[in-house]
C-alpha cells in the first residue's frame, strides 16, 4: 500500500512538474536528461548541484535562456544581453524584493514583510551611504577595542577560528551602528544577530529541500524554525521600548535628529526620522532593523573569511596589500582624505575574492509581477521567477581571461591599463572599488536595484584588513592549504570551526 502510494506522488510529482516545465517549453530544461522526472529529484539536483548546472547551462546555452525546476517554482535563467534590460524595469513589472522573499521563503523565515516596505532600501541609501565618512571613525574605535577582546597581539603564534572572532567582531560593528553604541540591552541585541542569521539560513536550507505543500508541517519540526521565531518575538521586546519612546518624543518635537551628535549616527535614529506612513511604528521598525542586521552580517563575514584565506594562501600578495596600507599610513595626509578609498590593491583582491568564492551563484533575481516581453522576443508570463547565473558570467574566460586562477591584482592591473591610456570606462579609478557593480561584476546587483549596503560593507571589510594585516601576521596550520566553501542550493557557506594561527606584529602600527 505504501510502495502504492510513492509511486503515485511520484507520478503526479513528474506530471505537474512536466506541466510547469511546458509552461516554457521553448526553453532547455537543465538539470535531467529525462522529461518526465518528479520535481523533487530535480530540485535536489539544484540544491546540492547548483554551482554545476549554472555552469552546464551557460556554458551550452550562453546568449539563450533556459530553466531549472525548484520545489515551489521553475527558474528562468536568463543570458547575459538581457542586463540591461532586465535592470531598467520598474519593480512594479519586475520585483527584485519578491524575487528576495521568494528564495528567503518570507512566510517560514519573518521575511515577508520586505514585500510591504521599502524603508530598509531607502534608509541605507540616504542615510548610511552619505555619512559614511560620519561614522567611520566611531566603527574603527569599536573595531579595534573589538580585535584587543577577542585576538590579542600574541607574542607566539597561536590557534583561533577565524569565522568565530570575525562574526563576534562583525556583529559589534554592525550591531552598534543599527541601534548606537550606548544601547542598554547591546550585548542581547548582538547575540540575538547571529543567532537569528543562523537559524535562517539553516531553516532556509533544510524547507527548499521539500515540496511546498510539506514545509507548513516541516518548519514546525525545526528547532532553527521555532529560534527564529524566538529571536523576532525577542527583537521587539529589545528595540520596542526605545523606538516607541524616540517616535513619541520626535511626533512631540521634543527630539530631532542631529547629524553634529554621535548618539544620532545610527540606522535606529535615521528611522524614527524619516519613517512616514504605514512605516511610522515601532513594529515596523524593528523589523526594518532585523533585515539590516541580516544583510549586514551574513555576506560581510563571508567576505572577510574568505579574503582572509586567499591573501594566507598568497603570502606574497599580503605583502603586497600591506605595503599600500603602509604607504597611505606613513604619508600625513593619507589617512585624512578618504583613505579607504586609496587602498587600490585591497580592492581589487576584495573583487577577486568575490568572482572565486560568491556569496550567491546566482543574482539580479525578479518576480515577474506582470508580463513582459523582452526586445529579442523572450516572453516572461506574470509570477515568473528568474535570475542571471552570475558566477558563471564572471567566470566566463571571455569576461576574465584564465578563470580557474586567483589573480588578486586582476583588477587593479586592468585599471591601471585604463588609466594609462586614459580610458573613461568602468575600470576607471571608481570602477576598479569593490563597491562600484559592473556589466561582469554582478554579486551587488546592477543599476538602480543595486544592493545599497555594498558601500558599507566595503568599508567595514577595508577597515578589518587595514587592522588586521598592520597589527597582525596569520598562517595556515602546518600542511593545511586554503579550505574549501560549501554550496547549497544558490548559497555558499564557509566551515565554521577551520582553525588558523596568528601573532602579534612588532614594530608596525595601525592608522587607528
Amino acid at each position: 500500500m505504501l510502495l502504492a502510494l510513492v509511486l503515485c506522488y511520484l507520478v503526479l510529482d513528474a506530471a505537474l512538474a512536466r506541466r510547469e516545465i511546458r509552461k516554457q517549453a521553448k526553453l532547455p530544461l537543465i538539470g535531467s536528461p529525462w522529461l518526465f522526472t518528479p520535481r523533487f529529484i530535480l530540485n535536489s539536483c539544484f540544491a546540492w548541484n547548483a554551482l554545476g548546472l549554472l555552469k552546464e547551462g551557460y556554458r551550452k546555452f550562453k546568449t539563450l535562456p533556459f530553466q531549472l525546476v525548484q520545489n515551489d517554482k521553475n527558474v528562468v535563467v536568463l543570458p547575459h544581453s538581457l542586463l540591461q534590460e532586465l535592470t531598467s524595469l520598474p519593480s512594479s513589472i519586475a520585483s527584485p524584493h519578491a524575487g528576495l522573499e521568494s528564495d528567503l521563503l518570507g512566510p517560514y523565515s519573518g521575511l515577508d514583510f520586505v514585500l510591504e516596505t521599502r524603508l530598509h532600501h531607502s534608509i541605507i541609501q540616504r542615510k548610511l551611504t552619505p555619512r559614511l565618512g560620519l561614522v567611520t571613525p566611531g566603527l574603527e574605535a569599536e573595531l579595534a577595542s573589538a580585535l584587543r577582546e577577542h585576538l590579542p597581539a600574541y607574542e607566539d603564534w597561536t590557534e583561533f577560528k577565524p569565522y568565530q572572532v570575525f562574526r563576534k567582531i562583525s556583529t559589534r560593528l554592525s550591531g552598534n551602528l543599527i541601534t548606537g553604541p550606548t544601547f542598554e540591552h547591546k550585548e542581547a541585541w548582538q547575540n540575538l544577530q547571529v543567532n537569528y542569521v543562523e537559524n535562517l539560513f539553516l531553516t532556509i536550507v533544510i524547507l527548499r529541500l521539500f515540496p511546498a505543500w510539506m514545509r507548513p508541517v516541516i518548519s514546525v519540526m525545526l528547532p532553527s524554525y521555532w529560534m527564529c521565531r524566538r529571536s523576532l518575538s525577542t527583537a521587539y521586546k529589545l528595540l520596542g521600548p526605545k523606538v516607541r519612546r524616540l517616535l513619541k518624543e520626535s511626533d512631540a518635537g521634543l527630539w530631532v535628529l542631529k547629524d553634529t551628535e554621535e548618539e544620532h549616527f545610527n540606522i535606529l535614529s535615521w528611522l524614527v526620522d524619516s519613517a512616514k506612513g504605514k512605516d511610522r511604528n515601532a513594529d515596523a521598525l524593528v523589523r526594518v532593523m532585523v533585515i539590516v542586521a541580516l544583510a549586514s552580517l551574513h555576506t560581510v563575514l563571508l567576505r572577510i573569511v574568505n579574503v582572509l584565506y586567499d591573501l594566507t594562501d598568497n603570502p606574497d600578495l599580503m605583502e603586497e596589500v600591506r605595503s599600500e596600507i603602509e604607504a597611505i599610513t606613513v604619508d600625513p595626509q593619507g589617512w585624512r582624505d578618504s583613505p579607504y578609498d586609496k587602498l587600490h590593491k585591497l580592492d581589487s583582491v576584495i573583487i577577486e575574492s568575490q568572482r572565486t568564492s560568491p556569496p550567491t551563484t546566482t543574482g539580479l533575481k525578479r518576480l515577474f509581477r506582470e508580463s513582459y516581453t523582452f526586445q529579442d522576443g523572450l516572453h516572461i508570463p506574470r509570477g515568473t521567477y528568474v535570475c542571471m547565473p552570475i558566477h558563471a558570467i564572471e567566470n566566463d574566460p571571455a569576461h576574465t581571461p584564465n578563470p580557474d586562477v586567483f589573480d588578486g591584482l586582476r583588477q587593479y592591473r586592468l585599471t591601471q591599463h585604463h588609466q594609462q591610456k586614459q580610458d573613461d570606462s568602468v575600470h576607471t579609478e571608481k570602477g576598479s572599488q569593490f563597491s562600484t557593480p559592473t556589466t561582469t561584476i554582478l554579486n551587488f546587483g546592477y543599476g538602480k536595484a543595486a544592493c545599497p549596503g555594498r558601500h558599507f560593507a566595503s568599508l567595514e571589510i577595508k577597515m578589518v584588513f587595514v587592522k588586521l594585516l598592520m597589527e597582525y601576521d596569520i598562517k595556515f596550520p602546518p600542511g593545511a592549504g586554503r579550505p574549501s566553501n560549501m554550496t547549497v542550493h544558490e548559497f555558499l557557506f564557509t566551515w565554521p570551526w577551520t582553525k588558523m594561527l596568528v601573532k602579534g606584529r612588532k614594530g608596525s602600527v595601525s592608522p587607528f
